[in-house]
Protein backbone atom coordinates (compact mmCIF):
# COMPACT_ATOMS: atom_id res chain seq x y z
CA UNK A 1 0.00 0.00 0.00
CA UNK A 2 1.15 3.56 -0.87
CA UNK A 3 1.58 6.15 1.10
CA UNK A 4 -0.76 8.25 -0.16
CA UNK A 5 -3.72 5.37 -0.07
CA UNK A 6 -2.31 5.11 3.82
CA UNK A 7 -2.70 8.75 4.40
CA UNK A 8 -6.49 8.41 2.69
CA UNK A 9 -7.76 5.45 4.53
CA UNK A 10 -6.53 7.35 8.34
CA UNK A 11 -8.33 10.62 7.37
CA UNK A 12 -11.60 8.63 5.72
CA UNK A 13 -11.41 6.55 9.35
CA UNK A 14 -10.85 9.70 11.46
CA UNK A 15 -13.23 11.60 10.01
CA UNK A 16 -16.06 9.21 9.95
CA UNK A 17 -15.13 9.02 13.76
CA UNK A 18 -15.34 12.33 14.37
CA UNK A 19 -18.60 12.43 12.09
CA UNK A 20 -20.47 9.75 14.30
CA UNK A 21 -19.22 10.90 17.74
CA UNK A 22 -20.57 14.48 16.80
CA UNK A 23 -23.90 13.18 15.41
CA UNK A 24 -24.65 10.60 17.91
CA UNK A 25 -24.02 12.88 21.36
CA UNK A 26 -26.25 12.43 23.97
CA UNK A 27 -25.53 15.68 25.71
CA UNK A 28 -24.84 18.97 24.93
CA UNK A 29 -20.70 19.30 24.36
CA UNK A 30 -19.51 22.54 25.80
CA UNK A 31 -18.73 25.21 22.93
CA UNK A 32 -14.60 24.93 23.77
CA UNK A 33 -14.93 20.83 22.98
CA UNK A 34 -17.44 21.38 19.66
CA UNK A 35 -14.67 23.91 18.50
CA UNK A 36 -12.12 21.60 18.81
CA UNK A 37 -14.02 19.03 17.27
CA UNK A 38 -14.60 20.42 14.35
CA UNK A 39 -11.15 21.66 13.91
CA UNK A 40 -9.77 18.13 14.07
CA UNK A 41 -12.43 16.99 11.50
CA UNK A 42 -11.94 19.96 9.18
CA UNK A 43 -8.10 18.98 9.53
CA UNK A 44 -8.80 15.24 8.64
CA UNK A 45 -11.45 15.86 5.52
CA UNK A 46 -8.66 18.62 4.47
CA UNK A 47 -6.37 15.60 4.52
CA UNK A 48 -8.39 13.48 2.86
CA UNK A 49 -8.76 16.03 -0.29
CA UNK A 50 -4.69 16.56 -0.34
CA UNK A 51 -3.47 12.71 -0.41
CA UNK A 52 -6.33 12.07 -2.73
CA UNK A 53 -5.09 14.69 -5.00
CA UNK A 54 -1.31 13.73 -4.69
CA UNK A 55 -2.81 10.21 -5.66
CA UNK A 56 -4.05 11.17 -8.53
CA UNK A 57 -0.80 13.66 -9.42
CA UNK A 58 1.29 10.12 -8.71
CA UNK A 59 -0.26 8.53 -11.47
Amino acid sequence: MQRWQKLMLMSAASSALLIYEITTATEATSQALAVLQYGFLACALIGLVGSLVMYVQQE
